[in-house]
């Protein structure tokens, strides 16, 4: 079994970006085979899915005590975030050798209700699985699929897209995509991963370290 960490570096946007679009939530897959040679996907979201947790990029909102944007820059400040809100680890994964690494970053709409976002969430779990997660706090995709392998008492592969878009917001709206790329390799680099390209109003670039044992 192989344990895979990925921590978010650097984060930049383009700098004419809508003040409007700066609520970002970042969604990392790792697409890989098992030991049966099955396509399976490790997901998560950083910094997570509940209604708090998102990087605020505002700049209407720099007096927030959230606020991460860099003072100069368009890009996150890292130094602000800590690092349990930029890193990622996928335990014990029946892993035979990867394929890619697909990011796509969002905006968070706050004003369409995240609340119900999460509440909606919760609704698509069995109930025993639900009682596992407390809507009030920080929610992880991890917490959601530990939740439905408590229940169920097995493992779980992976969750199923549906849910994945349920919790990100984007079926009710919340989340917005500004940015979808994908990165090739066969291994873990021992340099970081910088993933650049287009998007909503400009050029995105995103850097990686990551490292499997």
């Amino acid at each position: 079994m192989t344990t895979i960490n990925i921590s978010l570096t650097d984060l930049a946007f383009p700098p004419n970006l809508s003040d409007e679009f700066c609520k970002f939530r970042l969604l990392i897959g790792v697409r890989y085979r098992d030991s049966k040679m099955r396509i399976l996907y490790a997901r998560e979201a950083l910094p997570g899915v509940g209604r708090r947790d998102y990087w605020e990029c505002e700049e209407a909102n720099k007096d927030q005590e959230n606020y991460v944007r860099h003072h100069s820059e368009p890009r996150l400040d890292i130094e602000k975030i800590d690092i349990s809100r930029r890193e990622i680890i996928f335990n014990d994964l029946s892993l035979k050798y990867l394929e890619r690494i697909e990011l796509e970053l969002f905006d968070v709409d706050i004003k369409t209700g995240l609340e119900q976002v999460v509440q909606g969430v919760l609704k698509m779990l069995p109930a025993v699985a639900a009682r596992y997660i407390d809507p009030s706090g920080s929610i992880t995709l991890r917490l959601i699929k530990e939740a439905l392998e408590r229940s169920a008492g097995k493992k779980i592969d992976q969750l199923e897209p549906a849910l994945i878009a349920k919790a990100l917001g984007k079926e009710d709206g919340a989340a917005r995509s500004l940015w979808l790329r994908s990165y090739n390799l066969d291994a873990f680099p021992e340099k970081p991963i910088v993933i650049s390209g287009p998007g909503r109003a400009g050029g995105y670039s995103v850097t990686l370290a990551a490292g499997s044992w």
